[in-house]
Parts: C-alpha cells; sequence; structure tokens
C-alpha cells in the first residue's frame, strides 16, 4: 500500500507554485520584467521563448510544474493563446531526456555501454537536433504576438528584485537541495506577505484540486503498474525476434513501444531501451531510445501531461496532435540514423 503512495509529496510542490503563480499573475510581479524583455526584443512571443527556455533546462524533477508556473504568469485567462502554452510547456521541459548528463535517461545508457559524453552525444544528435528545431519552430511560430498577455509596465529594477528574484532563489535552491516543500513552501509564503493576501479562501482559489486528483490518481496508477515492470520487460526481451528482418523489427518495436507506454516512467522506458539493446545489439539503441522515449511522451500514465492540461485548458487533441508530430520525426531520423546509413 505505502509503495502505491509513493510520490504523492509532489502534490505540495504543485499547490505552492500554483499560489506563487496565481499572486504573481494577479498583482502582475513580473510585468517589469517581461516589460523590459518585450521593449528591447519588440515581441511579445520573445518573453515566451524566453521563459519556456528557462523551464525546459531546469535541473530539477518536476520542471514542467515550475515552467507552468512562469507560463502561467504571461497567460491569458482563456482561449487559444492560453490552449498553446500547455503544449509549449511540455515541449520545452521534455528535450533534457536526450542530452542533459544529470538526467538518468543519460547517465545509465552511459554506463550501460561504457561511453563518454561526448560518445552518447554522437550517438543521439539525430533525434536531439531534428528535436531542438521541432521545439523552436512550434514555440515560434504557433503563438501569435496577441496571444501572449503582457501589459504595458515600466521597468523598474527595485521591482524585479524584490518581485522575480525571490522566484529565482527558490529554484536555485531546489536545484541544489531538492526540497520543493521548503524552497516553494516559502516562496508562496513570500508573495502573501509581499501582496498582503491573507484571505485562506482566495489562496485557495488558485488551486485547481480537479488537477490535484487527476495527478494524484496517475501517480498511484502508475505506482500499480510499475510495481509489474518486471514481468513487461521480461515478456518483451524474451521475445527473441530477430531485428534484421521487417517483421521481426515491427514486432520488437510494438512490443517495447507497448510496454514504456503503459509504464509512463522515464527510468522504465530507458532501462527496457538499454535491455533490448543488449539483447539485439548497441547499433539498435538510438531506434529503441527513441521508439520508447516517444511512448513515454504520449503515454496517459505521464503526469506531466495532466499537469499541462490541468493548468492551461488545453485539449488532449492539441497536445496529440503536437506529440504526433514530434513522435514522426523522432522514429523517422532515428530510423534513417539506424536502417538507412
Amino acid at each position: 500500500m505505502l509503495n502505491l503512495l509513493d510520490g504523492l509529496g509532489y502534490l505540495w510542490m504543485i499547490i505552492f507554485i500554483m499560489i506563487s503563480a496565481g499572486l504573481a499573475k494577479e498583482h502582475d510581479l513580473f510585468a517589469p520584467a517581461y516589460a523590459y524583455v518585450r521593449n528591447v526584443f519588440r515581441s511579445n512571443k520573445f518573453v515566451l521563448v524566453i521563459l519556456s527556455a528557462i523551464g525546459g533546462v531546469l535541473p530539477i524533477s518536476g520542471r514542467v510544474t515550475v515552467s507552468a508556473g512562469l507560463l502561467d504568469t504571461l497567460a491569458p485567462k482563456s482561449g487559444p493563446g492560453r490552449e498553446k502554452l500547455g503544449i509549449i510547456d511540455y515541449l520545452a521541459t521534455h528535450h533534457y531526456y536526450m542530452w542533459s548528463p544529470l538526467e538518468k535517461t543519460v547517465i545509465l545508457p552511459i554506463a550501460a555501454f561504457g561511453l563518454t559524453y561526448t560518445a552518447w552525444l554522437g550517438i543521439v544528435w539525430p533525434i536531439l537536433i531534428s528535436s531542438f528545431l521541432f521545439i523552436g519552430w512550434y514555440v515560434w511560430s504557433q503563438v501569435k504576438e496577441d496571444e501572449v498577455a503582457i501589459k504595458p509596465t515600466n521597468f523598474n529594477m527595485p521591482s524585479v528584485v524584490r518581485n522575480v528574484f525571490p522566484m529565482i532563489i527558490a529554484i536555485a535552491g531546489y536545484i541544489k537541495t531538492s526540497d520543493y516543500v521548503l524552497c516553494f513552501g516559502l516562496l508562496s509564503l513570500y508573495y502573501i506577505i509581499l501582496t498582503a493576501t491573507w484571505d485562506i479562501k482566495k489562496l485557495i482559489n488558485y488551486v485547481n484540486f480537479e488537477l490535484l486528483f487527476t495527478v494524484a490518481f496517475v501517480i498511484i496508477l502508475s505506482n500499480y503498474l510499475k510495481s509489474h515492470e518486471d514481468s513487461i520487460q521480461t515478456f518483451v526481451t524474451d521475445a527473441m525476434l530477430d531485428p534484421t528482418t521487417l517483421v521481426g523489427i515491427t514486432l520488437i518495436s510494438l512490443l517495447g513501444f507497448t510496454g514504456s507506454f503503459i509504464m509512463g516512467s522515464s527510468g522504465k522506458f530507458i532501462a527496457l531501451a538499454v535491455l533490448m539493446s543488449q539483447v539485439f545489439g548497441i547499433e539498435y539503441f538510438l531506434w529503441f531510445f527513441a521508439l520508447e522515449y516517444s511512448a513515454y511522451l504520449c503515454s496517459p500514465m505521464h503526469k506531466c501531461l495532466v499537469i499541462g492540461r490541468g493548468y492551461f485548458n488545453t485539449p488532449l487533441i492539441m497536445y496529440y496532435k503536437a506529440l504526433t508530430m514530434w513522435i514522426i520525426i523522432l522514429l523517422v531520423s532515428s530510423g534513417i540514423a539506424t536502417f538507412a546509413i
């Protein structure tokens, strides 16, 4: 029973960030900083690019929640502009699994195959470059200037220091300590004091409880499925099919994709990709990595998908349209590198 509840403490991080972002948005705490960037580059979208880039490289667990809180401060209350930010938040925070030396999706295969980090980049560069190009295109081209809500405000350095730096300090503290309760709990308390918001009902209104319950359900169900991961991995790796034939590689790929889709875990998808590569050869690793990664991206067990939908009311069909494009790019680039070169 306790294993099923593992990870539910993550809900506190979501609550604290919702409160902090809600206060920052209502009181325009970040407006002077946004106005400065917009005035310098003469583009609302450039502010969006900067924030999504920051969220995308944070070396922390749960960065999609932090990124969502940041993007929420410039999202319109409703409409297509807000819905698109859910997808941007998702795309901007998931390229990390391909290149960060802090991620287990990079550490595990490097250790398993005895690679250097340079050698790792030499393997994944086809999907890494194509993914960056796709994400950059989507962030820049799919959002219009008037779909980013930035109020006209004069730049004021004391306001930036007072309003923005505490968020930066909280994120830095979390990177250092991984204590999201302390870092983001203190951040929300700071903004409560700064804005003199003492109304408990008002603070509670910033919290999306439907999102919290959905995330909790996904975490519990994911924990249940993870408890059966050994049987899934055994079933896949026992299917000793011939990867050199079209039928063989198709069946192997379907088995691997299904396993990763069901488990919806970054640690499990990379473990499965490594196991399959150890069985069939490291020359197939890029294909298996891209395949299992694609399954992880679109898995209903992936809580980041739930968080973005809850924050920005992004329709599921919008997510899957964008993810389908990304997955096609991943599979085509890895397929060419694996089977055609």
